[in-house]
């Protein structure tokens, strides 16, 4: 049994390595026998220990992580399959995993919160600024395929332009 390092050039300060020299017979960088400096006895047998360079391919080794990831996959596969749509306006596929009648109970809630919310800041439909996005909503109404009625609300809030439409 060798140790794996000598203990008594460890023991000293850095300063004083460097003057002593190693003992004569024993090179710094080479083990000493552990019969001579008492230090922990290690066994022959190390454990099966793998490195970066040596690890295991799960996929050819373990039929349950192959099992597993098809699952996983085929689930998912079925999952975005089943919920795919094509778009009213544009025919093009789209993701849509919320169903309709969830859209508009949505819409529905959305629209209460903000009118609870801003109800002193609605304008009244005979307020220039009213009309003038209803103006700007005539031309764009026609090209964005939405049907049926659309009601709009102009808030009046000084620090912040913007404009948002709610589902349903």
């Amino acid at each position: 049994m060798f140790c794996r390092r000598p203990i008594t050039r460890s023991l000293l300060k850095p300063s004083l390595i460097k003057s002593l020299p190693p003992p004569p017979g024993v090179s710094p960088w080479k083990p000493i026998p552990c019969s001579s400096v008492p230090c922990r006895q290690y066994s022959s047998h190390r454990p099966n220990y793998h490195r970066f360079g040596e690890t295991r391919d799960l996929w050819s080794t373990s039929q349950q992580f192959r099992v597993g990831v098809t699952l996983v996959s085929d689930c998912v596969v079925v999952w975005i399959g089943s919920n795919m749509g094509r778009a009213p306006v544009t025919g093009r596929w789209r993701f849509v995993c919320v169903s309709e009648e969830y859209e508009a109970e949505l819409g529905r809630t959305s629209y209460q919160h903000v009118m609870q919310e801003y109800h002193d800041q609605i304008l009244r439909p005979d307020d220039p600024r009213h009309k003038m996005v209803g103006r700007v909503l005539e031309r764009l109404l026609p090209n964005s395929g939405l049907k049926g009625d659309v009601e709009f609300h102009v808030i009046d809030d000084d620090e912040e332009l913007n404009a948002f439409v709610i589902p349903g």
